[in-house]
């Protein structure tokens, strides 16, 4: 069920919502191109990608087994 449509009963909460306004954008919070560190995406998705192999090497070799026991001895 779906509140966009309700009529908000109280005067004062009515009042604030009808005078609620959205804060303008500012041009200056966006990041420029020249400064995106793109060395940190492509190094985290190697990292992610190596790891992903790394796991279908062991579930290979060991089967499920071996990466839930690596998981639960890394996390506890």
């Amino acid at each position: 069920m779906s509140a966009i449509r309700t009529r908000i009963r109280s005067g004062r909460i009515a009042w604030l919502v009808r005078s609620a306004r959205a804060a303008p954008i500012r041009q200056d919070a966006e990041p420029t191109a020249t400064n995106t560190p793109y060395w940190l995406l492509w190094s985290t998705g190697i990292v992610a990608f190596v790891l992903c192999i790394v796991a279908f090497v062991l579930w290979g070799i060991g089967g499920a087994s071996t990466l839930f026991d690596m998981i639960v001895a890394f996390c506890t």
